[in-house]
């Protein structure tokens, strides 16, 4: 991308899930890693992980109990979060599960275009991009749970 449409890293500050798909659709993957690791990896992560919550669908989860680990892999460091799904709500935060039902192992930019709807797990796990362990069967219902940008 030229400098001109390169993203500006204050944009990300108070983005809206709509708005960052639409960044994914329409940068390239440099200028996305570039924007996010300027900002800071674990602060845009922090953001991500809230919107699971903000957009959990509750009617799709009816009966889910599940710990989710998420390790997201970015120039070295491994970020940790837990999401659960229990009594028809979601959480997330920083950290590992003790005994997580299943965990999700990626790279910051598929994990980024997963979340964002520009990738989907299978592919990226036929791909070799994403490595799962725990209920193979669990994880490809994941993403269905929650509301994914347009």
């Amino acid at each position: 991308m030229s400098d001109d449409s390169a993203i500006e890293p204050g944009a990300l500050d108070d983005i809206t899930p709509d708005q960052f798909a639409d960044m994914m659709k329409t940068s390239s993957d440099e200028d996305v890693l570039q924007a996010i690791r300027t900002v800071g990896t674990g602060q845009v992560l922090g953001r991500v992980f809230k919107g699971f919550e903000e957009r959990f669908l509750a009617d799709k989860a009816s009966g889910v109990e599940a710990v989710m680990q998420f390790v997201v892999a970015d120039e070295g460091d491994a970020h940790h979060h837990v999401v659960t799904i229990r009594d028809g709500s979601c959480t997330a935060s920083p950290g590992q599960a003790d005994d997580p039902r299943v965990t999700l192992r990626l790279g910051l930019l598929d994990f980024l275009k997963l979340v964002s709807g520009q990738a989907n797990g299978p592919a990226l796990f036929m791909a070799g991009k994403l490595k799962i362990q725990g209920d193979l069967m669990f994880a490809p219902r994941i993403m269905s749970y929650f509301e994914v940008p347009s």
